[in-house]
């Protein structure tokens, strides 16, 4: 199964919603806010191992209604993660008056970024037909082992290409953030940066 961690590596590297979604909650919030994110992504991959097994993925698949309701879903979490990211001002200085109180970065805890990566992933329509066209192929029914287990197999080795290749875009993207962490008017573009990222998910939902 090395060829298929291989191509787990090289489908990470390339850009898509939840490299992007590090990316923009790492230069935000910092690396470690990014691990907490690529932890929830993990959660979900594992749950949607777990779907894929049960069957129920193809079920979704083959549902327009379902599709598009997780279509909805998803694009509402983005949107409302867009309007928390634009929300937050820096302070500013009007001559004669006192400076208005800067909001700064927002630190968010551990467990709400972890939910966000599960949340992310798990309402992610595009990431039903990605785990369906993706490991169902490389299953070999030839094998000594039980298609459901390989299943599982290659769900495990898809979770450790993510923690590898995103971990990579966290610490990058977490040392940018350092950088510029006294500086306000970087702080309040990452954020508009940040925002940006999700309204452009949240429509790429909806874009075949």
């Amino acid at each position: 199964m090395l060829e298929f961690f291989i191509a787990a590596i090289v489908v990470g590297i390339a850009p898509g919603p939840d490299n992007l979604f590090v990316l923009a909650q790492s230069a935000t919030h910092g690396a470690r806010a990014g691990f907490c994110v690529i932890l929830g992504l993990c959660t979900g991959i594992a749950l949607q191992t777990g779907l894929l097994v049960a069957g129920v993925s193809a079920l979704i698949a083959a549902s327009p209604t379902a599709f598009f309701v997780m279509q909805c879903l998803g694009a509402a979490y983005l949107l409302y993660l867009a309007y928390k990211s634009f929300q937050v001002r820096t302070g500013t200085v009007v001559a004669g008056e006192p400076a208005e109180p800067a909001e700064g970065p927002v630190t968010l805890s551990g467990r709400k970024l972890y939910l966000r990566g599960i949340i992310m992933n798990m309402t992610n329509p595009k990431a039903v037909l990605f785990m369906l066209s993706f490991i169902p192929p490389a299953v070999k029914m030839d094998r000594p082992i039980h298609p459901s287990l390989q299943t599982a197999i290659l769900g495990a080795e898809f979770i450790v290409a993510t923690l590898i290749v995103f971990g990579t875009v966290a610490i990058l993207a977490g040392a940018v953030k350092k950088f510029l962490l006294n500086s306000p008017k970087a702080n309040r573009n990452l954020n508009w940066f940040s925002g940006v990222v999700f309204v452009l998910l949240a429509v790429a939902l909806f874009l075949v």
